[in-house]
């Protein structure tokens, strides 16, 4: 799959461009803006549908990068409170489009901080959201800054089989983590993987892509390999090179 703003289209161009392009799916992004989104209403919704079976492309995951001014994380509480919102919203929508999973982000300000790892208000935070995540069967797949070691640690208190993990090979390696190796350590609780690089087209960066294809296979992962990649000057070229890249490297 890739990232609709990857392609740098209008919307409504953006899953048949992707199905040209010879992808399986689509990661719908949401920003700062995210209300005035078409999954914010049912006209809305009724039309990726449509643009989804046209172009036979899937909507297996959201990224409401907009979360991360709301996060469980944050020091107010109005803005915590507006992103459980948000995520409900979502949760509830993913089933009419077909969506296996919600990128939940936490950077910059909404970071997780040493403390939250252990911080039963936190965790209860992501307890409460995850409730409704279970009875609607949508993973919440948790991104952020930390470690492989403090991601599992934080799922081991929320104790949900419906919270789980969005592994990003090119943030983690980024941060000085040994993707393969966390790969390895997560195993199952990996829902969707971000395929990206430290820099530059798949294979111009520091990811040690051959490694974390082995870890990949090793893990038995059967989900999707999405694709965050810089555009480039001409888009759709970019997207094709990553893609072929990544069909060599993970088959």
């Amino acid at each position: 799959g890739i990232r609709d703003g990857m392609l740098r289209l209008p919307f409504e161009q953006t899953f048949a461009e992707a199905r040209r392009l010879g992808f399986d799916g689509i990661e719908i992004c949401l920003g700062g803006n995210y209300r005035e989104h078409k999954l914010w209403n049912e006209e809305g919704i009724a039309e990726i549908q449509k643009l989804s079976a046209d172009a036979n492309i899937e909507v297996p995951s959201l990224s409401p990068g907009g979360f991360t001014s709301y996060t469980f994380a944050h020091p107010d509480a109005s803005k915590r409170e507006e992103g459980k919102a948000m995520l409900k919203h979502l949760i509830e929508t993913c089933p009419k489009i077909g969506a296996y999973a919600i990128l939940v982000p936490f950077f910059g300000n909404g970071k997780i901080n040493p403390e939250d790892i252990t911080s039963p208000t936190f965790i209860g935070r992501i307890k409460e959201v995850a409730e409704v995540a279970e009875t609607h069967k949508v993973y919440l797949a948790l991104e952020s800054t930390l470690s492989a070691s403090d991601h599992l640690k934080i799922l081991e208190q929320v104790k949900s089989p419906y919270v789980k993990v969005y592994y990003d090979m090119g943030n983690a390696t980024g941060f000085g983590f040994n993707a393969a190796e966390e790969i390895k350590q997560l195993g199952s609780e990996i829902v969707v993987i971000h395929v990206k690089d430290t820099g530059g087209h798949l294979g111009e960066g520091k990811v040690n892509f051959s490694a974390v294809s082995e870890a990949i296979r090793k893990i038995k992962y059967d989900g999707y390999l999405v694709l965050e990649t810089p555009s480039g000057n001409d888009a759709s070229a970019s997207a094709a090179r990553n893609l072929a890249f990544s069909k060599k490297i993970f088959g």
